[in-house]
């Protein structure tokens, strides 16, 4: 009798683990897609939209000082090529644009042409490009403008990630940008190495499709893996060490965009020339930091792979105020871990070693 039974072991068994499999499956995609959730972005600050002279609409944030703090004053905040305003509130705990308005510095966000809502009358179309001299002549004054308007101020102060410190450097030299009184830059070197990393310049991904580099679909997909596994992969952008893996995810998934292979191509052509100059090759702000003149911070993580810190420090010796700053975010700078490109304000630390530097600068000199 137990040789008869021997066979109906196995399709017994089948009949439990094909259930049980199911149901596994069933509970992690459950379990996915709450974390996918959970990654939405909690965005403080209420929108608003400011048209530039070439008739794109720019989305704009704008986080008021609390009833009963006194106002310090106006800041223009832009983000860093591939980027959008989510970096500077990826979450409650680690916002810069939050940390100086409840400081009384009333803070706007912008988003650059290109991304989010900021487009012209008939939204996004593989037709429309936009390169670096259109931040600098059209969309970095309209924000500086729309924001001195709304908070019925003359005088802004801008803190630039990465390409919009660039901007600002050569918005300051050209002249467009008149009521900036002083700002804080973050990894925005004049001239970027060949050795960096760069996604999209000189780093993967790299696919190009309908006159974008396409850089979201990847971000969007693969970057909430590769940010819960802690991944190195993430290195350029975050250090996987410093931050909460929601910070990237939330990020990745929501706050890269695809971005103008005219625009890139720019950037590719500094990096292989060592300049930073205007499509028409007739600006060349790297030859023109002397004109700058306003006070500026210029902050760059000791372990940024995408803009290393001594073409930082190079900016800053050829900038032409007297009031120019250069500050290392790492162990040599007195701080407890070597901060990379964007954790310099997505790391965890980042409210309490970081924001404090921009602070107390805009204190001083906006």
């Amino acid at each position: 009798m137990s040789a008869a039974r021997a066979p109906r072991r196995p399709a017994v068994a089948r009949r439990v683990a094909v259930p049980v499999a199911v149901a596994g499956w069933a509970a992690a995609a459950v379990a996915w897609r709450r974390y996918l959730a959970s990654l939405a972005p909690e965005l403080g600050g209420e929108p608003m939209r400011a048209t530039t002279d070439d008739g794109w609409h720019l989305g704009m944030s704008r986080y008021r000082v609390p009833a009963g703090t006194e106002r310090r004053g106006v800041v223009v905040a832009g983000h860093g090529f591939a980027g959008t305003s989510l970096i500077w509130d990826l979450a409650p705990s680690v916002s810069l644009a939050r940390y100086l308005a409840v400081a009384g510095w009333e803070f706007f966000s912008v988003d650059l042409r290109g991304r989010g809502s900021s487009w012209p009358v008939g939204g996004p179309s593989p037709r429309l490009q936009w390169s670096f001299d259109d931040l600098v002549d059209h969309d970095l004054p309209t924000a500086v403008a729309a924001a001195c308007d709304a908070a019925e101020v003359d005088r802004a102060c801008v803190v630039g990630l990465e390409m919009s410190g660039q901007a600002l450097y050569a918005a300051l030299a050209d002249g467009t940008v008149p009521q900036v009184c002083a700002g804080v830059t973050l990894g925005a070197p004049a001239v970027t190495p060949p050795g960096a990393l760069v996604p999209g310049v000189t780093s993967s991904p790299q696919l190009r499709m309908g006159g974008r580099v396409l850089l979201r679909p990847g971000a969007r997909h693969a970057g909430p893996v590769l940010a819960l596994l802690r991944s190195q992969q993430l290195a350029s952008s975050f250090r996987p060490e410093l931050v909460d893996p929601l910070v990237p995810a939330r990020y990745l998934r929501h706050g890269v965009p695809d971005e103008s292979v005219v625009l890139a191509d720019q950037f590719a052509d500094w990096v292989e020339h060592a300049t930073m100059r205007s499509l028409d090759h007739r600006r060349v702000w790297s030859d023109r930091l002397g004109d700058v003149d306003v006070p500026l911070l210029l902050l760059a993580g000791a372990a940024d792979l995408q803009r290393p810190p001594d073409a930082v420090r190079a900016t800053a010796e050829a900038l032409g105020s007297a009031e120019a700053r250069f500050r290392e975010l790492g162990v040599s700078g007195g701080l407890p871990a070597d901060h990379g490109h964007d954790d310099v304000v997505g790391a965890r630390t980042a409210p309490r070693d970081v924001y404090p530097l921009v602070l107390d600068w805009l204190d001083r000199h906006g």
